[in-house]
Parts: structure tokens; C-alpha cells; sequence
């Protein structure tokens, strides 16, 4: 600084302990936003303070800095929620990491669930099953598979049926997979290829309402049905567009062509037979005496005859000369790319066992196993066993397009 410049500060005469002291005072300077003084203290000396915020400066960058601590604050306190939250994700992913296997069902509900529970107890995998519709039956379930076959959701397709689960193997939605002791099951009743295991079956059967009818009218066969003595609505039949009774259309198709399908539901109408939506409502018709004979499944009669209601059940067509009666296997099959392969073949392994055969005819009334070793003394069951309807099921499902189209006709025009 020059001395020119220097003059500019005033001269403050200071006085200290009788000493007298000049020293150059320099007012405040304002400079880039900052003051710049100096100041004397006690000892007299002029001390320098260098460069110091003033008070408005220093309350901004109070606050600044105020801010700055309160967002660090909330990004700590969000760290800490975040890694809450996943804790909490994560513990819950382990609570629910249980093994399970989805089954799609069209065994009935009262005879599966004790299936399923069973098959928990025994493995400690749960079971999540998807049934089906009283009158859609297995068609419903099969149409699902397919249309979720980009992305399956099920493991497993347990069909009280053969004819549907053949089909959607051809059509590979199905992988294949051999379940322990399947030799043990005959060839006919399991896939050459392994994608469709058949485990306990039912029979194609006639109820008949015993204060209705004499014993010594009772049918002995389905030919019988169409006798002209019957009055309209004495003859109750579920309507042959789905489930078994659709199946047995197709074995009749399969058996005696295109005619012979429609000569056999011709004639039942003819006899202006009840046509009702379900095995379950043709059996509960001859219970309550509304109609005099049915035909259904054995499971759906035998629930009726377990309970004491006043019918009996008829093995159809069981003389000599006579074809035999109509078994209906369940089928199980693993569905391919479903979620939980591993788990699906421990079920497959347990159901088609010898175990789970016999678990089934304990528990599903009217089945009763495949293996002929495993016929257990059943008091609805013939001594000398079932007379069976010699027919191969590829065909009979490879029938059920062609049947369908006919039935359609049939029935919804």
C-alpha cells in the first residue's frame, strides 16, 4: 500500500498505562462480500483478525450448514428404512419358503383333500390344488393348461379321467417322467413315453332307486335303457358334453363309430331321458325317486350307498356274450416348465404308488386300484372282480374331437 493510499485511514491516539500510543486505526473495508478490520484489545496492541464473516454472511452459512446436516439426517434415516424394509423381505422370504406343488384337479374335492393332506403329512410339501366345475369337469382344467402353456402355473395334472390327459400330452404339455414302481402298474393303463401315469379308476355304472324298481327289473345292461317301458324322466343320464360321460361317448365312438353314437343317445332321447349336468345330480334324481335308474360313475354311487340311501349300483354289460363294463382311470401327469419340478414328481411318485392307490380307495369312495393285486375286499365291489370293457384308451381320446362335434349337435342345437 502506498502512502498516498495510507492516508485515506484516519489516526486514533490511544492511551494506555500513562504511555501515549498512536496507532492507525482502519475503518471497515468492504471487500468481495467480507469486512475486513482489525481490532485492539486490552493488552493495547493491535491485533489483525484476518478475514471474518459478517453477521449476515455467517447466519447463511449457519444455515447451510443446518440444511446440510438435516439431509445427510433424512438420507441416514432412509438408508436405515431401506435396509428395514429388505430385513423384513427377506425374513418373510424365509417364513415362506415351505415346499409346495400345484395340482390341477378334476378329482372331486371330498375324495382329493385327504389325498392332498395325507401326501403333506408324508412329505412335509404343501399342496396347492386347483379343482374343477361339477359340469365343466376336466375339460375346463385342460383348456387352462393350454392356454397358460407359454408360462405353466400348475405342476401337476391329477384327472379323475384318461381321455383329456392323453390328449394334452400329444399335444406336449406334459413331460415325460417315469414315477417309482410305475412297472408295477399294467402297460395300459400308463403312457409308452411316460407322460401320463394312471393311478386307481372307477367304473361307468347304473344306480337304480330300490322302492322304485323290483329287483328283478333292475338293467343288467346299457342296452336295457332304452327299453320302451320306460316313462319319461324314469332314465336320468349327465349331459355327454363333458367329463366321464363325455369320455364314455368316446369309447362308444371309438367302439361302434359314428352311428353307433348317435343310435345310443337317439334312443335315450326317444325315451325322453333326463339330461341333467352332472354325475352327481343323475345320482341324486334316483335317490329322491324322480328317476328310477341312472347311469353314472361308481364313486357317485357308492357315496349314496355309504350314506344308506335306497339305491343299488349295477356293473353293466358283466354276462358272458356281454362287452364289459366302461374303467375310467385317474391319469396324473407332470407338467412341463412348471414352478416346482422337484416337488410335482415326489407327488407323482406318492400317487401312483401302491400306497397311494390303496389311500385312494380308502378315502375316495367307489375307486379302487389298478394293480389287480391290490383289490382290497370291497363289500360294493363283485368277488370275482369287474368284466372290463376291452378298448384302448389313445383311441378313445383320439375320439373325442370327432364325438364332441357330434354331441354339439346334438344337444345345443
Amino acid at each position: 500500500m502506498d502512502r498516498q493510499s495510507f492516508q485515506h485511514f484516519p489516526v486514533v491516539e490511544l492511551q494506555s498505562q500513562g504511555q501515549h500510543s498512536t496507532h492507525r486505526k482502519r475503518k471497515p473495508v468492504q471487500s468481495g462480500g467480507k469486512i475486513m478490520q482489525c481490532q485492539c484489545y486490552e493488552n493495547n496492541e493491535m491485533q489483525d483478525t484476518s478475514i471474518l464473516p459478517s453477521n449476515h454472511f455467517a447466519d447463511k452459512i449457519n444455515t447451510e450448514q443446518k440444511t446440510r446436516m438435516s439431509r445427510r439426517k433424512h438420507q441416514f434415516l432412509a438408508v436405515v428404512m431401506m435396509i428395514a424394509i429388505v430385513m423384513i423381505a427377506f425374513v418373510s422370504g424365509c417364513g415362506s419358503s415351505e415346499p409346495e406343488v400345484i395340482i390341477y384337479t378334476s378329482v372331486d374335492q371330498p375324495f382329493a383333500e385327504p389325498v392332498f393332506k395325507a401326501f403333506t403329512d408324508k412329505t412335509g410339501i404343501r399342496v396347492r390344488p386347483v379343482f374343477d366345475t361339477e359340469a365343466a369337469k376336466t375339460v375346463g382344467l385342460a383348456n387352462r393348461l393350454r392356454a397358460e402353456s407359454a408360462a405353466p402355473r400348475a405342476d401337476v395334472f391329477w384327472s379323475s379321467e384318461f381321455s383329456h390327459t392323453i390328449r394334452l400330452a400329444a399335444e406336449g404339455i406334459f413331460a415325460p417322467y417315469r414315477p417309482a414302481h410305475a412297472e408295477d402298474i399294467p402297460a395300459h393303463f400308463r403312457d409308452a413315453q411316460d407322460l401320463w401315469t394312471g393311478s386307481g379308476q372307477r367304473a361307468r355304472v347304473l344306480i337304480v332307486n330300490k322302492n322304485r324298481l323290483h329287483v328283478d327289473d333292475w338293467p343288467k345292461s346299457l342296452a336295457e335303457l332304452f327299453d320302451t317301458n320306460w316313462a319319461p324322466g324314469q332314465v336320468t343320464v349327465a349331459r355327454p358334453l363333458f367329463g366321464t360321460t363325455n369320455t364314455h361317448a368316446s369309447a362308444i365312438f371309438a367302439r361302434e363309430g359314428e352311428e353307433g353314437l348317435r343310435s345310443f343317445f337317439e334312443k335315450l332321447q326317444q325315451r325322453h331321458a333326463a339330461f341333467v349336468d352332472g354325475n352327481a345330480t343323475t345320482r341324486d334324481r334316483v335317490v329322491a325317486g324322480t328317476s328310477f335308474v341312472g347311469l353314472t360313475d361308481s364313486d357317485d354311487a357308492v357315496v349314496a350307498i355309504k350314506r344308506g340311501d335306497p339305491v343299488a349300483m349295477i356293473f353293466p354289460d358283466q354276462g358272458e356274450n356281454q362287452a364289459g363294463t366302461l374303467l375310467i382311470p385317474n391319469t396324473a401327469a407332470l407338467v412341463k416348465n412348471g414352478p416346482n419340478s422337484t416337488q410335482a414328481k415326489t407327488f407323482l411318485d406318492f400317487i401312483t404308488s401302491a400306497e397311494g392307490e390303496l389311500l385312494l380307495t380308502r378315502l375316495g369312495e367307489g375307486f379302487f386300484p389298478i394293480r389287480k393285486d391290490l383289490a382290497p375286499q370291497l363289500e360294493w365291489l363283485p368277488a370275482n372282480g369287474v368284466k372290463e370293457l376291452q378298448i384302448s384308451l389313445p383311441q378313445v381320446a383320439g375320439a373325442i374331437a370327432s364325438t364332441s362335434a357330434i354331441l354339439n349337435e346334438m344337444f345345443l342345437q
